[in-house]
C-alpha cells in the first residue's frame, strides 16, 4: 500500500522596512515654476533608497520623480504666487513601507538649507557642535531653535536657540546622559526666507573607571590570589553587567561580569599564573558602543618557586589513590543492589537548561611540544573567518592589524580564509569585520610559537546580537523562562505580541523583528538602538510594577 500527503510549503515572512521623506528645497526656476528637490531614505539607517518612484503633489496637481542611487530626487512643478502645501508620497514596495510628508512653504521666498556638524575630535561626553545656514545658496546668519531627544521616541525636547555660525559645547547632561541622540535645527522662516529644518544622529559617551585590589603581590605557588574591584562610570554609579577580564599580558586568567552594583571578584590558583613576576591587571568592557571600555592600573604579584612535596605526602596520595580505585571497582559492580529491590521508574526531570548566548573572538592554535621548546619565530598570521552561529565561512571579510603607523589589511577568501606575512615584530591590535557582523578586536603578538597559524575567528550576526538584547525584555513575557532555549525566535516573537504589552515593548518587538527577520543584513549601528529600546523597555515594566 503506497500512502501519499500533499506537502505543505512553510509560510513566508517579509519584514518591511520603515522608510522616511525629508523636502530639501523649493525654489523658483522661472515664473509659475518651481523645483522641489528631496530625500528618500532608510529611517533605521538613514541610508538613500534609490530607483524609487515619488509623488508630488501641489495645488491639485501631480508629478512623479525617480530617486537617484543615493535617494535624491527632483521635479519641476507649476506653482502659483504665495505660501501653499507641498506633498510628498512614496506608496512603499515589497520590502518597503510607505511615508509621507506635507509641507507649507512660500516658494517665492528664498530657499534655506542648514547643516549641523559635529566636531569628529570632540566626539566624547561633551562634542562641540556648530549649525551652519545658506539662504539662496549664500551663507547666512540664522537665528535657529535646537531640540534633542532618543533615538527611540519621536518626542524631542527644547535645548536652546543659537544664531547659525556660532558653536557649542553639548554636555552630556543637556543630552539627558549617555545613548545615542538626536538633534533638530529649525529655523521658522521670515517675510524673504523659507522656513528650514535638518537633524543629525550622535552618541554620547560616558567613560568608566576601573580599580582592582589584590589579596597579597607576594603569593606561595600553592596559594590562591583573590582580586577584586568595582567598575563605575563618570559618575561615580555603578557599571552592572560589565565582563571584566583579568589578564597578564596576553593571556586570560578569568573572566566574568560586574554585579549589580558594579563590584567583581576572581580567584586564581597561583599555579596557573607561573612561577617569577608578572603583570596584571583587570579589564572591563560594559558591552555598550556608548559606555567605554577602561582597564585597572597594573599591579606587579610575585609567585615564590614549588615546594618539594614531603614523603609523608606521597604515601597519603597513594592510599588515597588505591581507595579511589576500590570504590571504582565496587560503583560499577554494585553488589548492593542484589539486596535491595527495583525501584519504580521515576519521572525524567524536565529539561532546564538555558540557550547559550552565542559569542565571538579569536580561537588560537594549539603550538606542538616541540614549538613551546623553541623560542617564537613565526612573523605570520593566518586562519579562518566564520559565521559562529551556522558555523559558516565568511567571505570577503576585512582582517586589519594596525602597530603604530604601520597598517596590514587583507580580506577573506570565499573559503574564509586569510594569511599576512612578514608582520613586524610587537604588540599589534586587530579589528576584523564583515557586513551584518559585530566588529571583533583583539591583540596579536608577533612573533609567536605557531599558536596565531590556522586560527579561527568568530564573528557574531548582528542580528542574533539584537535577539539577545531582546531576551532581557522579552523572557518575563514567556510561559516560562526556560522556553527561551526550547521555543524558535518566531514563536517567541509572536507570543510576546499576543500579550498585553507596553508601548516601548511593543516597539522593541517590531524593532527586533525587522532586524532579525528581514532578508537584509543589519549594520552594526542598530546595536546602540536595540540596547536603548530594550532599557527603556526594562524601566517601562518596573515603574508599571
Amino acid at each position: 500500500m503506497v500512502l501519499a500527503a500533499n506537502a505543505v510549503a512553510a509560510p513566508t515572512i517579509d519584514i518591511r522596512a520603515q522608510t522616511q521623506l525629508a523636502l530639501d528645497k523649493v525654489q523658483l526656476r522661472g515664473e509659475g515654476v518651481a523645483e522641489v528637490a528631496g530625500l528618500l531614505s532608510d529611517r533605521l539607517t538613514g541610508d538613500g533608497l534609490g530607483g524609487q518612484t515619488i509623488k508630488i503633489r501641489v495645488n491639485g496637481q501631480q508629478v512623479t520623480a525617480t530617486t537617484q542611487p543615493d535617494g535624491t530626487f527632483r521635479a519641476v512643478v507649476a506653482v502659483v504666487p504665495g505660501p501653499q502645501p507641498i506633498e510628498l508620497d512614496f506608496t512603499g514596495g515589497a520590502l518597503l513601507e510607505a511615508s509621507t510628508q506635507t509641507t507649507v512653504t512660500d516658494p517665492s521666498r528664498s530657499p534655506v538649507t542648514l547643516s549641523i556638524f559635529v566636531d569628529p575630535l570632540s566626539e566624547g561626553p561633551d562634542p562641540h557642535i556648530r549649525v551652519t545656514g545658506t539662504a539662496d545658496g549664500k551663507e547666512a546668519r540664522l537665528d535657529v531653535a535646537l531640540e534633542i531627544g532618543s533615538t527611540t521616541d519621536d518626542t524631542l525636547k527644547p535645548l536652546r536657540r543659537i544664531a547659525t555660525g556660532t558653536d557649542f559645547v553639548l554636555s552630556r547632561a543637556d543630552a539627558g546622559g549617555p545613548g545615542t541622540r538626536r538633534i533638530r535645527a529649525t529655523f521658522p522662516g521670515d517675510e524673504t526666507r523659507q522656513s528650514a529644518t535638518t537633524e543629525v544622529t550622535l552618541e554620547i559617551t560616558a567613560p568608566t573607571t576601573t580599580t582592582m585590589k589584590l589579596s597579597s603581590t607576594e603569593l606561595a605557588y600553592e596559594d590562591e590570589l583573590v582580586v577584586t574591584g568595582s567598575v563605575t562610570d563618570a559618575d561615580g554609579k555603578p557599571v552592572a553587567r560589565a565582563a571584566v577580564t583579568l589578564v597578564t599580558g596576553d593571556r586570560r586568567l578569568a573572566q566574568g561580569a560586574t554585579t549589580t552594583d558594579g563590584t567583581y571578584r576572581f580567584e586564581v590558583e597561583a599555579e596557573v599564573i607561573g612561577q617569577g613576576p608578572f603583570g596584571l591587571k583587570v579589564l572591563a568592557d560594559p558591552g555598550s558602543s556608548y559606555v567605554k571600555a577602561s582597564e585597572a592600573v597594573p599591579v606587579v604579584v610575585r609567585i615564590a618557586p614549588p615546594q618539594p612535596v614531603p614523603v609523608s605526602y606521597t604515601i597519603a596520595a597513594f592510599i588515597a589513590t588505591l581507595g579511589a580505585a576500590v570504590g571504582f571497582f565496587l560503583a560499577r559492580a554494585k553488589p548492593w543492589n542484589k539486596l535491595r529491590k527495583t525501584a519504580p521508574a521515576a519521572e525524567v526531570p524536565a529539561n532546564k537548561g538555558e540557550i547559550e548566548q552565542v559569542t565571538g573572538g579569536l580561537v588560537t592554535n594549539k603550538p606542538t611540544v616541540m614549538s613551546t621548546l623553541r623560542r617564537p619565530n613565526d612573523e605570520g598570521f593566518s586562519g579562518v573567518v566564520r559565521d559562529t552561529v551556522r558555523s559558516r565561512p565568511v567571505p570577503e571579510a576585512v582582517v586589519r592589524l594596525l602597530f603604530g603607523d604601520l597598517e596590514r589589511e587583507v580580506r577573506t577568501a570565499e573559503d574564509g580564509s586569510f594569511v599576512l606575512e612578514r608582520l613586524a615584530p610587537g604588540e599589534w591590535k586587530a579589528e576584523v569585520a564583515a557586513p551584518g557582523h559585530v566588529t571583533e578586536r583583539f591583540g596579536v603578538s608577533i612573533p609567536h610559537r605557531g599558536e596565531l597559524r590556522d586560527v579561527r575567528i568568530d564573528l557574531v550576526p548582528v542580528r542574533e546580537r539584537v535577539f539577545q538584547l531582546y531576551r532581557r525584555a522579552a523572557e518575563p513575557a514567556l510561559p516560562e523562562p526556560r522556553l527561551w532555549g526550547v521555543w524558535s525566535p518566531r514563536q517567541i516573537v509572536d507570543h510576546v505580541r499576543s500579550k498585553r504589552q507596553s508601548p516601548a515593548l511593543a516597539e522593541l518587538t517590531d524593532f527586533v523583528e525587522e532586524i532579525y527577520f528581514s532578508p537584509r543584513l543589519a549594520p552594526e549601528t542598530v546595536l546602540p538602538q536595540a540596547s536603548e529600546r530594550v532599557e527603556q523597555a526594562m524601566r517601562e515594566r518596573t515603574r508599571a510594577a
